[in-house]
């Protein structure tokens, strides 16, 4: 009984000592992921890439926001119908439409979302990948080989999706529109 003591006393102390290795060995695996997925995207030009991406949903934002103007009156219960069609040009008039698409997506041009998203990246790379894949990712990238790649990829998945697009987008907004005509002509009766 009393070796068995002594058995807990020695794992008692050494245990601490174990976990705490083990952790100094994650952090420096931590550390060395971190900087292969800096590099990757360096070699990615990651922060143009979110820039860009910040660019276009600003875009988006600015498109949309009249039309939010449009539904939020719509769905005004404080307003009768004349009140809202009084509210449109005093709105056209008053310069809201544009005060509402100069202010949308303003979020996306911050600093706070270009951290967020490299931060994003950091963590989805870290998950998928592990640090070798990560750095043989990298060697790839900066071969010509990988090179093409990046300069092409974007402009190949333009293609692909607006050859989609001009395939099927007739066809749903056709579909869409005989359906938007059923509706009204259901609802005219």
């Amino acid at each position: 009984m009393l070796k068995t003591y002594r058995r807990i006393a020695v794992l008692a102390a050494v245990a601490p000592m174990m976990m705490l290795a083990q952790a100094a060995h994650a952090q420096a695996d931590d550390k060395d992921k971190t900087a292969a997925i800096k590099e990757l995207l360096t070699v990615m030009q990651a922060d143009q890439a979110v820039k860009g991406q910040a660019d276009n949903w600003q875009q988006g934002a600015k498109q949309e926001a009249p039309l939010v103007l449009e539904q939020v009156l719509v769905e005004n219960k404080t307003l009768n119908d004349k009140q809202k069609q009084a509210a449109v040009e005093k709105l056209k008039k008053n310069g809201a439409v544009q005060r509402m698409v100069d202010g949308a997506g303003t979020a996306f041009s911050t600093d706070a979302f270009k951290q967020d998203a490299l931060k994003a990246h950091y963590d989805a790379f870290g998950k998928y990948y592990s640090t070798q894949e990560i750095k043989d990712l990298t060697t790839f990238l900066k071969s010509p080989t990988g090179q093409k790649f990046m300069a092409n990829q974007g402009k190949a998945t333009q293609e692909i999706w607006g050859s989609m697009m001009q395939k099927y987008g007739p066809q749903v907004g056709k579909s869409m529109r005989d359906a938007a005509e059923k509706e009204i002509a259901a609802a005219a009766k």
